[in-house]
């Protein structure tokens, strides 16, 4: 019989994860519609619209991502409100069958999302990979051996998220990710989105830093 005990994750990565309960289908249309060009991998089509989220036809799509991005900020991470976050670039992605994308991170941004629009159970799900600097648990000199029956937060290198419609998920820029290759034979519809950090910044209410938002009237 083992004792009482806790563990505790500390200092962890927060991913955010929820649902949007409705998405009105003309911004879906929208989205379908806009201008995709093939990226040069040759895995996938993005949007030439890299602000695509900004237009007249998804303010309220662009509305409803924003409160949750604020909630998560504001209400979960308990960041101050004249601390404002501002979505800085966004634009859509459509996979056809056997389409993937590697593992990377998002440049010049401080917290990502994505919003999946189109997907089914054969769509192939967001990997999360956890940095080799991450020295959360062991040392990644030594490969400490698991029996992988209970992969959790200390001890995987990966953490998969399998996507349904409507799913919004948000992370620390730095975080890599890489999709799976989508094996339906439906088009998987994803947005995606960089958010930044604006207002002044500084030590017992001593303005250090101020950074203001010049891209947005």
């Amino acid at each position: 019989m083992t004792d009482k005990f806790n563990v505790t994750p500390l200092f962890g990565i927060p991913l955010y994860q929820s649902t949007l309960q409705t998405i009105d289908q003309d911004s879906i249309d929208y989205i379908k519609k806009t201008e995709y060009k093939r990226f040069p991998a040759d895995n996938g089509y993005g949007s030439t619209d890299k602000f695509l989220l900004d237009k007249p036809e998804l303010k309220n799509l662009k509305t409803l991502v924003m409160s949750h991005c604020n909630h998560f900020i504001h209400e979960v991470l308990d960041v101050k409100k004249d601390c404002k976050f501002d979505m800085t670039n966004s634009w859509s992605t459509k996979h056809l069958k056997g389409d993937e994308s590697g593992a990377h991170n998002h440049a010049n941004s401080m917290l990502s999302g994505v919003l999946y629009l189109q997907t089914d159970d054969d769509s192939g799900a967001i990997l999360f990979h956890k940095d080799k600097s991450n020295f959360n648990l062991f040392t990644p000199t030594i490969d400490v051996p698991f029996n992988n029956e209970k992969l959790n937060v200390f001890n995987t290198d990966g953490w998969a998220i399998k996507p349904k419609n409507n799913m919004l998920i948000l992370f620390p820029s730095t975080l890599y990710h890489s999709v799976y290759p989508n094996e339906s034979d439906i088009e998987r519809y994803v947005v995606a989105f960089n958010l930044f950090a604006f207002g002044k910044f500084g030590y017992d209410n001593v303005v250090q830093l101020g950074i203001e938002n010049k891209t947005v009237a």
